[in-house]
């Protein structure tokens, strides 16, 4: 899956998406709201990251954790939640 990020794009293998997706299952509407916040945190923190310094993505690791954000990015959207937990 191809996901924009600002200016670029970014291969996200779709077998991440659905491991992230197979994950969370159990979030939407369980009373998870304080979970679902703290991997927004979490996701975000690291999609800011790579906003405020896009040179990051040369190492390895800070590339793999972005990949990794976006997947559970899309894997939170996927369920709905997302944005309103």
């Amino acid at each position: 899956m191809i996901v924009q990020f600002y200016d670029m794009k970014v291969d996200v293998p779709d077998t991440l998406v659905t491991k992230f997706t197979k994950d969370f299952e159990g979030l939407p509407g369980n009373g998870h709201n304080e979970s679902v916040m703290q991997l927004r945190s979490a996701i975000y923190e690291v999609l800011d990251l790579v906003e405020e310094d896009p040179e990051l993505l040369d190492e390895t690791e800070y590339m793999l954790d972005f990949v990794r954000a976006l997947a559970m990015q899309q894997a939170l959207a996927n369920h709905g939640i997302l944005y309103d937990a």
